[in-house]
């Protein structure tokens, strides 16, 4: 298809004869294929969510994803997420976090600190169904809520008094029911310009057995939900492709209401 022998491209190489330009024209063709204007998803499929991880590498780095800490809370982000949130932050300058899944708070206190230091009064929410120990911060509010049931967690009286723009985060079960709900609570409403990432669809790809119990949830959830509604969202495909095809725990996830 597109690309398959760049050496016939003559413009490219006299642009640069050194440089194997395939790479580049993979992430371009996945892009043109996928998309009918630059601003919604008019076509997608699950093969698009492979990563171009190695597996060996993607291996070794989910265990350091579970060892890591920040200010000694376990924050189980890789550290290729950790970079594309600071891009995000940069650029969007969100005035609020909701956060479906909190755990131990380590990753809304990692949110609370990067806000203040882009200059940002942080507000963080976040939610999870599990009461555990959490860090006790003014700029955080930690709610007891399950993510089949967000309207009770999220009441319309909270929603309204969150300053916009909102980043939202999904980062609960990870299973299909549980992320298509969480798509569908946050889709009536988000607004224009406001992100929402849908977390570890990655665990579809990654190596150890304890990971297929998932059944490629993330995936196959933000798959479904773009299908249904291309005219309402873009992937941010300068997020997704920033290290590389998808070199991301949340393959075409990173989306931004249109």
């Amino acid at each position: 298809m597109f690309c398959k022998n760049v050496d016939r491209i003559n413009p490219l190489k006299l642009i640069n004869p050194d440089v194997d330009y395939t790479f580049f024209c993979a992430i371009w063709a996945r892009r043109f294929l996928m998309h009918g204007t630059c601003n919604t998803v008019t076509k997608i499929n699950l093969d698009s969510f492979k990563t171009s991880f190695p597996a060996k590498l993607l291996a070794g780095v989910q265990k350091g994803v579970m060892r890591t800490q920040y200010r000694s809370v376990p924050l189980y982000k890789s550290p290729f997420d950790l970079v594309l949130y600071l891009q995000l932050i940069s650029r969007l300058r969100p005035a609020t976090v909701i956060e479906i899944g909190a755990k131990f708070g380590g990753s809304a206190l990692w949110f609370a600190d990067m806000l203040a230091l882009h200059g940002i009064s942080p507000r963080i929410v976040s939610v999870d169904i599990e009461d555990l120990p959490r860090p006790s911060d003014s700029r955080i509010l930690f709610i007891h809520g399950d993510v089949l049931s967000l309207g009770v967690a999220l009441p319309n009286e909270l929603l309204k008094e969150l300053p916009r723009p909102w980043l939202v985060v999904e980062d609960s079960a990870h299973y299909y029911h549980t992320c298509l709900a969480a798509l569908t609570f946050f889709d009536a409403c988000l607004e224009k310009g406001d992100y929402l990432v849908v977390e570890d669809g990655i665990v579809a790809e990654l190596p150890q057995n304890i990971y297929g119990r998932y059944e490629n949830g993330p995936n196959r959830a933000v798959n479904d939900f773009l299908s249904a509604h291309p005219e309402r969202y873009k992937i941010d495909w300068e997020l997704c492709d920033f290290y590389g095809r998808n070199i991301t725990y949340n393959p075409n996830a990173w989306l931004c209401r249109t």
